[in-house]
């Protein structure tokens, strides 16, 4: 390879002093995290790396549900705080039909969460989308 490319880079603490160019890329050598500029947000917005705390995190994932639950608990995400929000759908795993479902806020913590289905689900069996915001 004959030509190097080199990416912005410094502390965190410099990064937030600059603009940079839109689609121009950032990266903090202290915390190993990437930005992105947008040509207007100082220090560019949060692509990843690093722990990322004091960032928008997401967290996407899928679970088979058996017909007739009424109850689906998710356990073993490990997130790194307890979430703000978690989104979920319920759609037929034969396609179709997509429900709301009710997440418990006494049942949200780092580990996962508990959606009740009571009202939504039938004998079939459907998909549990979520969508966790932290």
């Amino acid at each position: 390879m004959a030509q190097k490319i080199q990416v912005r880079r410094g502390l965190e603490s410099q990064r937030t002093a600059i603009v940079p160019d839109a689609g121009e890329p950032l990266f903090t050598t202290d915390n190993k995290q990437l930005f992105i500029g947008d040509g207007a947000t100082a220090g560019g917005l949060f692509v990843g790396g690093g722990s990322a705390v004091g960032y928008v995190q997401k967290f996407r994932g899928t679970q088979t549900m058996g017909s007739g639950v009424n109850s689906v608990t998710v356990t073993g995400l490990g997130l790194p705080a307890v979430p703000a929000q978690v989104l979920v759908t319920v759609r037929k795993a034969t396609g179709g039909l997509n429900l709301f479902a009710t997440v418990r806020d006494d049942s949200i913590s780092s580990g996962g969460f508990t959606v009740d289905l009571s009202t939504a689900t039938d004998s079939e069996t459907y998909k549990l989308d979520y969508l966790v915001v932290i």
